[in-house]
């Protein structure tokens, strides 16, 4: 069976051209605001040509070649998040609130935790995993660039441990792991490496996560399942191997407009790219019966005297001479964690050094703060020291136009450089 003949189990011939004719237009993107940081007027100042996402909030169509948007000072700023326009609906759909449990099975490179967080206010508790440890990486290095405090990222294998978290979660996200000819437009290769083999064995995996997250997924809860193949078998079959082995039950997903839904098997949506712009996606939400339990977040922070006030409300942890914060505590010690929420400072000899990361998740009130101009902040962020009088002596928070830069120390006449090397670039 070829690629045309698998999608005609479900499309007609009219349709499955004209998805497959898809594959050879250009790539369509997306950015989604980060809006703690970037409201919607000030991003529509700087970049007046985009246009309204059809259906997320916050986010915008844009031309790469108009806008180089991951190159822009704001983006090393974590003022927003590149992605999929079709891939960022998933987590837009979910009902997510701000003290909500949330697991994300397979997050790399974070962007359905990142929207998560966006919605819950950086709030709550997102457990980013992902089975690749280089992949889990990634998802840290957008939580630091985007300040963002409530994921606990791990390294996780949960077919070993998921029995330790039963009935957990209040909102389980599992963009499975699929075929991928949804991304056939962006990869030549993926074409050339399609069979149907792969997409049954793909489809045993999904079946076994799907039980696995559905486990997990607490009474009353929430499980997205997604993934960027177009197969039924990766699709529709999965949820019917969930419902004719659980007591799960299919939540009906809003109309969006562009949408197709499959007239054989009515279940989940899909956003093919020949009617909505995007790769491509499958969605389907689930409900666990029963009554969603309000949760009473605990925290404990023995270093409040050491750290800053605004940590006073968070679960503080030191491991090594590093300390992290949580806004609430979570089981873990079974999880290979990568990342404890914020890496708030490392200290040698008594001295605190504050990190980028905890850096990124504050804002002016919170920290002593000096506001740089525009060539003061593209000299530091390629590592230059900033001659800078200021009234202040010891570590300050570096903002511009209001955005949290980094923590540097000032001597009042000039302020030493401590962004990382490896971020050093310049922007102008």
């Amino acid at each position: 069976m070829n690629f045309k003949e698998n999608i005609l189990e479900f499309l007609s011939e009219k349709e499955a051209n004209e998805l497959i004719s898809s594959f050879s237009n250009e790539s369509e993107h997306a950015v989604i605001l980060n809006s703690q940081k970037m409201s919607d007027e000030e991003f529509l100042s700087l970049f007046p040509n985009v246009i309204k996402h059809p259906c997320v909030d916050h986010a915008y169509l844009y031309d790469k070649n108009e806008y180089a948007l991951g190159k822009s000072i704001y983006h090393e700023l974590g003022c927003f998040y590149l992605q999929d326009p079709s891939a960022m609906v998933t987590a837009s759909l979910l009902d997510i609130k701000e003290d909500d449990l949330v697991l994300d099975m397979c997050a790399a490179p974070g962007g359905k935790s990142i929207q998560a967080s966006f919605k819950m206010n950086n709030n709550g508790l997102i457990v980013a995993n992902d089975l690749s440890k280089p992949r889990a990486f990634s998802i840290v290095e957008n939580a630091e660039r985007l300040g963002l405090k409530n994921l606990l990222v791990i390294n996780n294998d949960f077919e070993k441990i998921y029995q330790n978290y039963r009935d957990t979660f209040d909102v389980v996200i599992l963009d499975a792991p699929c075929s991928g000819s949804g991304m056939f437009r962006k990869d030549d290769k993926m074409i050339d490496d399609w069979s149907i083999n792969k997409v049954y064995k793909f489809q045993e995996i999904q079946k076994r996560l799907i039980e696995i997250a559905y486990y997990m997924l607490a009474p009353g809860g929430t499980l997205s399942y997604s993934t960027c193949s177009y197969s039924k078998e990766e699709n529709e079959d999965v949820i019917h191997h969930l419902l004719s082995h659980s007591d799960a039950v299919i939540t009906p997903i809003k109309h969006i407009d562009g949408e197709y839904i499959n007239p054989k098997d009515p279940i989940g949506v899909r956003l093919m790219p020949y009617k909505f712009k995007g790769e491509g996606q499958y969605i389907c939400q689930i409900k666990k019966p029963g009554e969603k339990q309000a949760h009473r977040p605990e925290h404990e922070n023995k270093y409040q005297k050491l750290l800053p006030e605004v940590l006073k409300d968070s679960d503080v942890r030191k491991f090594g001479d590093t300390y992290f914060a949580l806004p609430y505590r979570f089981k873990d010690n079974d999880l290979n964690v990568i990342r404890y929420g914020t890496k708030i400072a490392s200290e040698s000899k008594g001295i605190l050094r504050y990190d980028l990361h905890f850096a990124r998740t504050l804002n002016c009130n919170d920290f002593a703060s000096v506001e740089l101009n525009d060539k003061e902040v593209n000299d530091y962020l390629f590592g230059n020291v900033i001659r800078k009088v200021t009234n202040i002596k010891g570590y300050v928070l570096l903002t511009y136009k209001n955005k949290s830069v980094d923590i540097a120390k000032s001597d009042c006449q000039q302020i030493k450089n401590y962004y990382p090397k490896g971020l050093r670039k310049k922007f102008y």
